[in-house]
């Protein structure tokens, strides 16, 4: 967990993210300071470079003030044990183990921070919390202004090293009115450095920039664009298509966020949104629980046959699982042979799922269904080769596994597709197949029967 997430405490800035960026910051303005007093130094005679002298050091105000607010204002968290007003509604929202309360529309847990975050983004390393309802707005500020600080202190440096690597040439040519430049050893490296790292910045930050305003005019969190993407596969599924119930028009988009009108306050409380119309307040929450219904279905049950501590460094398990490692910040959990694990995500060389520790599983599996409320048990990765599928199609059909055992019957109810009805009549069944033609006729047989007769 990050230290005081949003304490408003200086113990927020003890990650490495808060006091690198802070030094990022520090150092590319001191260097280009140290450029500027030689090359283009306040005149009183000069009213440009008195102007220039002040918005250069606008910028690095103006940056950590809306930094050290996006740190210790936070993104807004869901009240722990919070529900919703009207008990009925708590069907459409979901329940989270950890915070012991449902999530808010918008509102999704963040590992790293422990809490349900409201309109969580993502959990940003560089502020060390999440980017989400109350900081949204600062977070972009501060991209925004990093770049321009980034340029500013660029137009100062390049032109003072390019004078001092060539500082000869205005000697010996007597070049009159231009300032000469000279550099120890120690300084041009640092300058140089400094060009470096600013030009890093205005790549990397604007970016992240440019992902951020793009989420914004649609009205869409990071987490969310991902729910949506699933949504979208899902609609050739559904009598009706999913609407995104946020997507308020790209100008009413942008003031949801930055809201010009009412001196940049915060709208709303984190809690409550404007939906378009013809959708309610629930219409994405809905969409999640059905997500999540689809991917119990596809869990799998392996069983664990050899132990995993959660190691990082896995060269005992191949070299190819040490190299093939998942592109994520998520957990790595311990196993221990005997346990269970339900497999949701799978890799090549690693699996993602959640560990049962031996014994827990009753005779009916009903804790794969339904968990207790305020009981999580560990999820992460872990490598593939630790592992065996306890439910393989090809043990049911070679007689190794009994078709009436509590493994099969619980494998089937997990991945039984949507709508799938096991009782149905024969009755039903006889009625789709025609009188003459066996149900395991192909279509083209068909077809070739019915010329035959006639």
């Amino acid at each position: 967990m990050c230290f005081g997430t949003s304490s408003g405490r200086l113990s927020q800035l003890a990650h490495y993210g808060p006091i690198g960026a802070i030094i990022l910051i520090i150092w590319i303005t001191i260097s280009g300071y140290h450029c500027l007093i030689q090359w283009y130094p306040p005149d009183i005679k000069d009213p440009l470079s008195i102007i220039n002298f002040l918005i250069y050091w606008i910028w690095p105000v103006i940056i950590f003030y809306n930094y050290f607010r996006a740190i210790f204002v936070g993104p807004g968290f869901v009240p722990k044990g919070w529900k919703p007003a009207n008990p009925e509604d708590e069907k459409y929202l979901q329940y989270c183990d950890v915070c012991d309360g449902f999530k808010a529309p918008r509102a999704h847990h963040c590992k790293k921070c422990g809490k349900c975050v409201m309109k969580l983004d993502h959990h940003c390393p560089w502020i060390n919390t999440c980017t989400g309802h109350f900081n949204h707005a600062n977070f972009c500020w501060f991209l925004f202004y990093a770049i321009l600080g980034c340029i500013h202190a660029l137009i100062m440096l390049c032109p003072c090293i390019y004078r001092a690597l060539f500082v000869q040439y205005y000697v010996y040519a007597r070049v009159k009115d231009v300032p000469l430049i000279y550099f120890t050893f120690t300084g041009l490296i640092s300058c140089i450095l400094s060009i470096g790292l600013a030009l890093g910045v205005i790549i990397a930050v604007g970016f992240l920039l440019i992902v951020q305003l793009r989420s914004i005019m649609k009205n869409q969190t990071g987490v969310e664009s991902w729910i949506l993407r699933k949504a979208k596969d899902r609609n050739h599924r559904r009598a009706v298509e999913f609407i995104y119930p946020y997507d308020l028009g790209f100008k009413e988009n942008l003031r949801q966020v930055f809201n010009w009108r009412e001196t940049f306050n915060v709208i709303g409380n984190g809690l409550i949104w404007p939906v378009r119309d013809g959708t309610d307040e629930y219409a994405l929450t809905r969409e999640q629980l059905e997500q999540k219904s689809e991917k119990r279905q596809r869990t799998m049950r392996y069983e664990v046959v050899q132990p995993y501590k959660g190691a990082f460094i896995t060269l005992r398990y191949g070299l190819r699982t040490c190299i093939c490692i998942p592109c994520t910040d998520e957990f790595r959990i311990p196993i221990e042979k005997g346990d269970y694990v339900l497999v949701t995500r799978w890799e090549r060389y690693w699996l993602y799922g959640e560990r049962v520790i031996a014994g827990q599983l009753d005779k009916n599996n009903q804790e794969m269904k339904t968990r207790r409320r305020g009981h999580r048990r560990p999820r992460g990765w872990f490598p593939r080769c630790c592992v065996y599928e306890a439910f393989r199609i090809e043990d049911l059909w070679s007689g190794k596994l009994d078709q009436n055992s509590d493994i099969v019957r619980a494998q089937f109810d997990n991945i039984g597709p949507e709508g799938f009805d096991d009782n149905k009549n024969a009755d039903e069944e006889e009625k789709e197949q025609t009188d003459d033609t066996p149900p395991t006729t192909p279509k083209k047989l068909r077809k070739r029967k019915v010329r035959q007769e006639s």
